[in-house]
């Protein structure tokens, strides 16, 4: 095909003939929806399971060959200890994994077991890391190294990995490596790392919402996800959130509602047919409601802090919030906007939420206008989902949500391309990247930001020198409200533009309003390239 390609009958008719006929084809059809293709899949289950068992047939017969006699040998091991040693040491071996991968080709495993299959080496075509938002970066490596390619399931807005490493070794070992806020080994999962410092590749939100009844986690759709999910579910409940006021909320122990605990243990001993999960903030209150569950014979509900129902899901969610009247206010600061437990614990129930606390001390500790995930949360129970949420637009780079659209980024970039050429006139050949890291524009770190590692310039402008490689003379960033708005995005610019300085290359900001303004782009560029010349 290759030195076919290179006959020039070849290129003239694929290109000339063939092409043209393939987008005429294109134009005829039109767009496809989603909806369109996933409606020519057969939903005929048991022909889907028929083919998986004839392919893996196909494949466990391969066991039959005798290289795989050794395998053989161990899986038939009654020892079970000397089994599973023998099982890791077969596949620590570089080609008895590349054996034993012809007949599973599909391995599950955790992430620090994987240092098992074989070397760390590139063995896969593709690693899965599932729950990745609660993966830390160490383990997570363990995995990645032996795959080609990786993709990354997991929930930024649902708990983080629980850590161990203190703040104190965390902070002296960012300072010692000069690792970016966006590699913090406490503060980020591998998934937020990734939505961080990886602008190339793609991520797809799986929008369809089957779990919850549609008041439940209509919630969290307002509040977390931009209204973005399709909720899908059909549980009816004619009560699906109940808020329980417990008035007499007086306690001695820090963290713990006497009073909620004894209602929730109630509402379990009368709902002995119903799943229940018991989800608090904090490990006293747990310990007490295990306590009382104990006493009373009951060891087939979960009770635990918000960590042990990641993945899980009850029929009913009891949320016992425990503020009493010994709470303080820096416990609530903590509690209120604490958005990845608030998200965790409300998303486990699918026919009912039912919240436990005080609601005179929920207003004693609320103030007013400010932002308050737990408060709206209780109203939004109380008035069974009538309450306003207090929408919270994500616009963070960190959640993979670009500050500008897809539509304004590429209608900057057809603008700033012809702007270019009309003003050069070809006397200079230039060209425009998008979301170009910024250690790739300067050879050094000069002005030893943290940024210079992770941090990427929006569209950089290159000028292709004659014979040589082509040389980035120009930063254009899109600016959206959040630039003037969010401290952590403005912290970032001014690094960004520190960088600049030091380095004596341009950065031009343009607030996204103005990027489809073709005549704007067009002066900025005209006052830049008469100044250089």
């Amino acid at each position: 095909l290759i030195s076919t390609y290179d006959q020039f009958t070849f290129q003239a008719d694929l290109q000339g003939r063939q092409l043209y006929e393939v987008e005429k084809l294109l134009k005829s059809l039109g767009e496809v929806t989603d909806e369109e293709a996933v409606s020519l899949i057969s939903d005929d289950e048991e022909d889907f399971l028929k083919y998986l068992y004839y392919i893996s047939a196909k494949y466990i017969k391969r066991l039959d060959e005798p290289k795989y006699k050794d395998l053989l040998e161990i899986i038939y091991l009654e020892d079970k200890e000397l089994k599973t040693k023998l099982f890791n040491q077969y596949l620590k071996d570089e080609e008895k994994l590349k054996q034993f991968m012809r007949v599973f080709p599909i391995c599950a495993t955790t992430c620090i077991s994987a240092h098992k299959l074989g070397e760390p080496k590139q063995y896969f075509d593709m690693v899965i890391i599932d729950e990745a938002s609660q993966c830390n970066t160490a383990i997570s490596l363990v995995p990645i190294i032996r795959g080609e390619n990786l993709m990354l399931v997991g929930d930024p807005q649902q708990l983080n990995p629980v850590v161990l490493l203190s703040e104190r070794d965390n902070a002296i070992l960012k300072k010692k490596y000069s690792a970016a806020n966006e590699y913090d080994y406490i503060s980020n999962s591998i998934y937020k790392t990734f939505l961080a410092c990886d602008a190339v590749s793609d991520e797809i939100l799986l929008s369809y919402h089957y779990r919850c009844h549609k008041k439940i986690i209509e919630f969290n759709n307002k509040k977390y996800y931009n209204g973005k999910l399709n909720i899908k579910s059909s549980i009816n409940n004619e009560k699906p959130l109940v808020f329980i006021d417990v008035e007499d909320n007086n306690t001695d122990i820090k963290n713990t509602s006497p009073t909620e605990a004894n209602k929730i243990v109630k509402f379990v001993e009368e709902n002995r047919d119903k799943k229940i999960g018991i989800i608090t903030p904090f490990v006293n209150q747990k310990k007490h409601i295990e306590a009382l569950l104990q006493e009373k014979g009951i060891n087939d509900v979960t009770c635990g802090t918000v960590h042990a129902f990641q993945g899980d899901e009850k029929d009913v969610i009891l949320f016992s919030l425990a503020v009493t009247d010994k709470t303080t206010s820096r416990t609530y600061e903590w509690l209120k906007n604490n958005k990845e437990l608030i998200n965790v614990a409300t998303s486990r129930a699918k026919e009912q939420l039912i919240v436990f606390s005080s609601g005179k001390n929920l207003d004693r500790l609320h103030k007013n206008n400010s932002d308050d995930d737990l408060y709206d949360l209780t109203e939004y129970v109380k008035t069974n989902g009538e309450y306003m949420v207090a929408e919270k637009s994500v616009s963070s780079r960190a959640l993979g949500v670009k500050p500008y659209t897809t539509e304004t980024e590429e209608a900057f970039l057809q603008s700033l391309k012809l702007a270019l050429d009309n003003v050069l006139y070809n006397k200079r050949k230039c060209t425009v990247h998008k979301e170009v890291s910024i250690s790739h524009v300067f050879k050094d770190n000069i002005s030893g930001s943290d940024l210079f590692y992770s941090g990427r310039f929006d569209f950089v402008v290159y000028e292709k020198e004659y014979g040589k490689r082509e040389i980035p003379i120009l930063a254009i960033e899109l600016d959206g409200k959040e630039h003037m708005e969010d401290d952590a995005v403005r912290k970032r610019d001014e690094k960004k533009n520190a960088i600049c300085k030091k380095h004596g290359f341009e950065l031009i900001r343009i607030e996204n309003s103005y990027a489809r303004r073709y005549n704007y782009i067009k002066d900025i560029l005209i006052n830049y390239f008469e100044g250089s010349y």
